[in-house]
Protein backbone atom coordinates (compact mmCIF):
# COMPACT_ATOMS: atom_id res chain seq x y z
CA UNK A 1 0.00 0.00 0.00
CA UNK A 2 2.81 2.37 0.94
CA UNK A 3 4.63 1.67 -2.32
CA UNK A 4 1.46 2.41 -4.29
CA UNK A 5 1.04 5.71 -2.41
CA UNK A 6 4.64 6.73 -3.09
CA UNK A 7 4.21 5.87 -6.75
CA UNK A 8 1.04 7.94 -6.96
CA UNK A 9 2.70 10.93 -5.27
CA UNK A 10 5.69 10.67 -7.58
CA UNK A 11 3.44 10.63 -10.64
CA UNK A 12 1.48 13.59 -9.30
CA UNK A 13 4.64 15.63 -8.67
CA UNK A 14 5.94 14.75 -12.13
CA UNK A 15 2.71 15.78 -13.79
CA UNK A 16 2.66 19.11 -11.92
CA UNK A 17 6.27 19.84 -12.81
CA UNK A 18 5.57 19.06 -16.45
CA UNK A 19 2.30 20.99 -16.60
CA UNK A 20 2.24 23.87 -19.05
CA UNK A 21 -1.32 25.01 -18.35
CA UNK A 22 -3.21 26.40 -15.35
CA UNK A 23 -6.92 26.43 -14.54
CA UNK A 24 -8.67 29.75 -13.93
CA UNK A 25 -10.12 29.88 -10.42
CA UNK A 26 -12.94 32.14 -9.09
CA UNK A 27 -11.62 35.65 -8.51
CA UNK A 28 -8.62 35.19 -10.81
CA UNK A 29 -7.50 38.05 -13.03
CA UNK A 30 -4.73 38.10 -15.59
CA UNK A 31 -2.53 40.14 -13.24
CA UNK A 32 -3.10 37.76 -10.30
CA UNK A 33 -2.29 34.76 -12.47
CA UNK A 34 0.86 36.45 -13.78
CA UNK A 35 2.13 37.20 -10.27
CA UNK A 36 1.21 33.72 -9.00
CA UNK A 37 3.08 31.93 -11.77
CA UNK A 38 6.03 34.30 -12.11
CA UNK A 39 5.28 35.87 -15.46
CA UNK A 40 3.68 39.03 -16.89
CA UNK A 41 0.10 39.68 -18.10
CA UNK A 42 1.40 40.50 -21.58
CA UNK A 43 3.33 37.21 -21.69
CA UNK A 44 0.16 35.29 -20.77
CA UNK A 45 -1.71 37.06 -23.56
CA UNK A 46 1.04 36.16 -26.02
CA UNK A 47 0.93 32.51 -24.93
CA UNK A 48 -2.87 32.43 -25.31
CA UNK A 49 -3.83 34.12 -28.61
CA UNK A 50 -7.40 35.36 -28.67
CA UNK A 51 -7.70 35.50 -24.87
CA UNK A 52 -9.91 38.33 -23.60
CA UNK A 53 -8.48 39.43 -20.23
CA UNK A 54 -11.79 41.10 -19.32
CA UNK A 55 -13.70 37.82 -19.71
CA UNK A 56 -11.68 35.08 -18.01
CA UNK A 57 -13.85 31.97 -17.70
CA UNK A 58 -13.63 29.98 -14.46
CA UNK A 59 -12.35 26.50 -15.31
CA UNK A 60 -10.63 27.61 -18.50
CA UNK A 61 -7.12 26.26 -19.12
CA UNK A 62 -4.43 28.85 -19.86
CA UNK A 63 -1.05 28.04 -21.34
CA UNK A 64 1.95 29.29 -19.36
CA UNK A 65 4.90 30.96 -21.12
CA UNK A 66 8.19 29.11 -21.08
CA UNK A 67 10.05 29.52 -17.78
CA UNK A 68 13.65 30.82 -18.11
CA UNK A 69 16.51 28.99 -16.44
CA UNK A 70 17.25 31.87 -14.03
CA UNK A 71 14.55 33.79 -12.22
CA UNK A 72 14.27 36.64 -9.71
CA UNK A 73 11.43 36.92 -7.19
CA UNK A 74 10.51 40.58 -6.67
CA UNK A 75 10.93 41.84 -3.10
CA UNK A 76 9.68 45.01 -1.48
CA UNK A 77 11.64 48.00 -2.78
CA UNK A 78 12.89 46.25 -5.92
CA UNK A 79 13.07 48.19 -9.18
CA UNK A 80 14.16 47.06 -12.62
CA UNK A 81 17.40 49.02 -12.27
CA UNK A 82 18.22 47.46 -8.89
CA UNK A 83 17.39 43.94 -10.10
CA UNK A 84 19.62 44.39 -13.17
CA UNK A 85 22.48 45.63 -11.00
CA UNK A 86 22.15 42.90 -8.37
CA UNK A 87 21.81 40.08 -10.88
CA UNK A 88 24.83 41.13 -12.95
CA UNK A 89 22.99 42.24 -16.08
CA UNK A 90 21.62 45.41 -17.70
CA UNK A 91 18.19 46.99 -18.04
CA UNK A 92 18.10 46.21 -21.75
CA UNK A 93 18.99 42.55 -21.25
CA UNK A 94 16.49 42.21 -18.38
CA UNK A 95 13.67 43.62 -20.52
CA UNK A 96 14.77 41.38 -23.39
CA UNK A 97 14.40 38.30 -21.16
CA UNK A 98 10.87 39.40 -20.17
CA UNK A 99 9.28 40.35 -23.48
CA UNK A 100 5.84 40.90 -21.96
CA UNK A 101 7.11 43.13 -19.15
CA UNK A 102 5.92 46.75 -19.29
CA UNK A 103 8.50 49.03 -17.59
CA UNK A 104 5.72 51.57 -16.94
CA UNK A 105 3.81 49.14 -14.68
CA UNK A 106 5.13 48.90 -11.08
CA UNK A 107 6.58 45.55 -10.03
CA UNK A 108 4.59 43.49 -7.54
CA UNK A 109 6.06 41.68 -4.54
CA UNK A 110 6.23 37.96 -5.33
CA UNK A 111 6.38 38.48 -9.08
CA UNK A 112 9.06 36.37 -10.79
CA UNK A 113 11.21 37.72 -13.59
CA UNK A 114 13.38 35.80 -15.98
CA UNK A 115 17.08 36.65 -15.76
CA UNK A 116 19.39 36.67 -18.79
CA UNK A 117 22.82 35.10 -18.66
CA UNK A 118 25.27 37.08 -16.49
CA UNK A 119 27.46 39.59 -18.31
CA UNK A 120 30.58 38.09 -16.71
CA UNK A 121 31.91 34.55 -16.48
CA UNK A 122 34.26 32.94 -13.98
CA UNK A 123 37.10 30.53 -14.70
CA UNK A 124 38.15 27.64 -12.47
CA UNK A 125 40.55 30.01 -10.69
CA UNK A 126 37.58 32.34 -9.96
CA UNK A 127 39.15 35.14 -12.00
CA UNK A 128 36.52 37.30 -13.69
CA UNK A 129 36.62 37.14 -17.47
CA UNK A 130 35.09 40.23 -19.08
CA UNK A 131 34.05 40.65 -22.69
CA UNK A 132 36.10 42.90 -24.93
CA UNK A 133 33.30 45.42 -25.50
CA UNK A 134 32.58 48.09 -22.91
CA UNK A 135 29.60 47.26 -20.72
CA UNK A 136 27.79 49.65 -18.43
CA UNK A 137 24.99 49.31 -15.93
CA UNK A 138 23.10 52.58 -16.22
CA UNK A 139 20.38 53.01 -13.62
CA UNK A 140 17.37 55.26 -14.15
CA UNK A 141 17.89 58.63 -12.45
CA UNK A 142 14.37 58.62 -10.99
CA UNK A 143 12.15 55.64 -10.25
CA UNK A 144 9.15 57.40 -11.71
CA UNK A 145 6.37 56.68 -14.17
CA UNK A 146 7.43 56.71 -17.83
CA UNK A 147 5.09 59.22 -19.44
CA UNK A 148 6.96 59.37 -22.76
CA UNK A 149 8.98 56.34 -23.90
CA UNK A 150 12.05 56.44 -26.11
CA UNK A 151 11.11 57.04 -29.76
CA UNK A 152 12.49 58.73 -32.87
CA UNK A 153 10.52 61.91 -32.18
CA UNK A 154 11.61 61.93 -28.53
CA UNK A 155 14.99 60.16 -28.16
CA UNK A 156 14.85 59.96 -24.37
CA UNK A 157 12.66 59.02 -21.42
CA UNK A 158 10.25 61.32 -19.61
CA UNK A 159 10.09 60.12 -15.99
CA UNK A 160 7.28 61.72 -13.99
CA UNK A 161 7.81 62.17 -10.25
CA UNK A 162 6.74 64.69 -7.57
CA UNK A 163 8.52 68.06 -7.73
CA UNK A 164 11.63 68.00 -5.57
CA UNK A 165 12.27 64.25 -5.98
CA UNK A 166 16.05 63.58 -6.03
CA UNK A 167 17.58 63.02 -9.47
CA UNK A 168 20.57 60.65 -9.28
CA UNK A 169 23.50 60.16 -11.63
CA UNK A 170 22.93 57.12 -13.83
CA UNK A 171 26.70 56.45 -13.98
CA UNK A 172 29.86 57.91 -12.44
CA UNK A 173 31.18 60.87 -14.36
CA UNK A 174 32.11 64.55 -14.57
CA UNK A 175 29.67 67.47 -14.73
CA UNK A 176 30.20 69.27 -18.04
CA UNK A 177 27.00 71.36 -18.03
CA UNK A 178 24.94 72.76 -15.15
CA UNK A 179 22.83 75.68 -16.30
CA UNK A 180 19.43 77.03 -17.27
CA UNK A 181 18.91 76.30 -20.97
CA UNK A 182 16.08 78.57 -22.08
CA UNK A 183 17.05 78.63 -25.75
CA UNK A 184 16.30 74.92 -26.38
CA UNK A 185 13.55 74.64 -23.76
CA UNK A 186 15.43 72.22 -21.50
CA UNK A 187 15.12 74.48 -18.44
CA UNK A 188 17.56 73.70 -15.63
CA UNK A 189 19.80 71.01 -17.12
CA UNK A 190 22.78 68.88 -16.13
CA UNK A 191 25.01 66.94 -18.53
CA UNK A 192 27.48 64.31 -17.29
CA UNK A 193 30.45 62.97 -19.25
CA UNK A 194 31.10 59.29 -18.43
CA UNK A 195 34.07 58.74 -20.71
CA UNK A 196 34.39 56.41 -23.71
CA UNK A 197 32.09 58.71 -25.70
CA UNK A 198 29.14 58.29 -23.33
CA UNK A 199 27.17 61.10 -21.68
CA UNK A 200 23.77 61.63 -20.02
CA UNK A 201 21.45 64.64 -19.84
CA UNK A 202 18.90 65.48 -17.10
CA UNK A 203 16.50 68.34 -17.88
CA UNK A 204 13.51 70.40 -16.59
CA UNK A 205 14.98 70.30 -13.07
CA UNK A 206 13.71 72.54 -10.29
CA UNK A 207 17.27 72.86 -8.94
CA UNK A 208 20.77 71.81 -9.97
CA UNK A 209 22.88 70.62 -7.04
CA UNK A 210 26.30 70.15 -8.70
CA UNK A 211 28.66 72.51 -10.51
CA UNK A 212 30.65 72.12 -13.72
CA UNK A 213 33.85 70.16 -13.10
CA UNK A 214 32.49 68.16 -10.16
CA UNK A 215 33.07 64.41 -10.11
CA UNK A 216 29.97 62.42 -9.15
CA UNK A 217 29.37 58.80 -8.27
CA UNK A 218 26.65 56.57 -9.69
CA UNK A 219 23.51 57.14 -7.64
CA UNK A 220 24.68 60.48 -6.25
CA UNK A 221 21.95 63.16 -6.06
CA UNK A 222 22.71 65.82 -8.67
CA UNK A 223 19.39 67.70 -9.03
CA UNK A 224 15.70 67.87 -8.10
CA UNK A 225 12.70 67.05 -10.28
CA UNK A 226 10.90 70.11 -11.61
CA UNK A 227 9.00 71.53 -14.57
CA UNK A 228 11.26 74.31 -15.88
CA UNK A 229 11.63 75.19 -19.55
CA UNK A 230 9.13 73.77 -22.05
CA UNK A 231 7.38 71.37 -19.69
CA UNK A 232 3.77 70.56 -18.80
CA UNK A 233 4.40 68.85 -15.46
CA UNK A 234 6.99 67.69 -12.94
CA UNK A 235 9.33 65.19 -14.60
CA UNK A 236 12.91 64.64 -15.72
CA UNK A 237 13.75 64.31 -19.40
CA UNK A 238 16.56 61.74 -19.32
CA UNK A 239 18.73 61.11 -22.36
CA UNK A 240 21.76 58.90 -22.92
CA UNK A 241 24.26 59.50 -25.71
CA UNK A 242 27.01 57.42 -27.32
CA UNK A 243 29.47 59.29 -29.50
CA UNK A 244 26.97 62.16 -29.57
CA UNK A 245 24.08 59.97 -30.78
CA UNK A 246 21.04 59.43 -28.53
CA UNK A 247 20.37 55.76 -27.70
CA UNK A 248 17.58 54.01 -25.82
CA UNK A 249 18.66 53.79 -22.14
CA UNK A 250 17.00 50.36 -21.94
CA UNK A 251 19.23 49.05 -24.75
CA UNK A 252 22.55 49.80 -23.04
CA UNK A 253 24.64 46.62 -22.87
Amino acid sequence: MRNHLLTALTLLMFSLAAAKTVIVQPGDTLTRLAVRYGTAPQALLQANPGLNPAKLRVGAALRLPAVPARTWTVRRGDTLSLIAQRSGTTLGALLGANRGLNPQVPLQVGQRLGLPAPTTARTATTAVVRTASIRVNAALPVQGRITTPYQSAHPGLDLAAPAGTPIRAALPGTVVESRFDGQSGWGWTIVLDHGNGMSTRYSHNSANLVQVGARVKAGEVIARVGSTGNSTGAHVDYRLYRQGQAVNPFSVQ
